[in-house]
């Protein structure tokens, strides 16, 4: 029940116009981020959850900061695309930590896939673009999976299941850091899930 109730609030930051017209942060990212007494209510001060220590933070720190992202939500996407290895390839050719394609690499600039903070920024300028275009978080986190053609011609996420469970993990990943678990593999994040 708790896991449903923060999903759809999750949703719901993502589906607001600010998401489409400010950026992540400015569309619910201030409940995850920022000083504590700016979340403060008549009830007293706001529970403030410590950052996880993630690997590659810097780099994915840097990274979302360019593109106006949650750091949670870059680590939640890296942490289910390759459980932060940088060297790690699809059997479809997607590479890196993001998991990039090679036509969506050349697009982004980024001319070494396997270089973590290119590929980082790569990743997250790709997945800040798709939710600039879709303004919901599963459509963005569809679009990054399935591709974003196919989103767009469907107006809805794709009835695949890779790219569902895809969505699910992604989410239930940025859900578990923001409760300040360390993850890094999507196996991890639904290993913690209260039933």
């Amino acid at each position: 029940m708790v896991r449903r109730a923060g999903i759809a609030l999750l949703m719901s930051l993502a589906t607001t116009p600010a998401c489409a017209e400010a950026g992540w942060t400015q569309a619910g990212g201030a409940l995850f981020v920022g000083d504590a007494s700016e979340n403060a209510s008549a009830d007293g001060p706001a529970v403030r959850v410590d950052e996880p220590r993630q690997p590659f933070a810097d780099a994915v720190s840097m990274a979302a900061a360019r593109h106006g992202l949650d750091p949670k939500l870059l680590h939640a996407l890296v942490a289910v695309e390759s459980a932060y290895r940088p060297a790690a390839v699809s059997p479809a050719g997607a590479a890196g930590l993001a998991q990039l394609m090679p036509a969506t690499a050349t697009e982004l600039g980024v001319h070494d896939r396997f270089d973590p903070q290119a590929n980082l920024l790569g990743g997250a300028e790709y997945l800040a673009r798709q939710l600039l275009r879709f303004g919901d978080l599963r459509l963005a986190l569809a679009a990054f999976n399935a591709g974003p053609a196919r989103v767009q011609r469907l107006g809805r996420m794709p009835d695949i299941p890779e790219t569902r469970a895809y969505v699910e993990a992604v989410i239930e990943c940025y859900l578990a850091l923001s409760a300040g678990r360390t993850v890094t593999s999507a196996r991890q994040c639904k290993a913690g899930r209260a039933s």
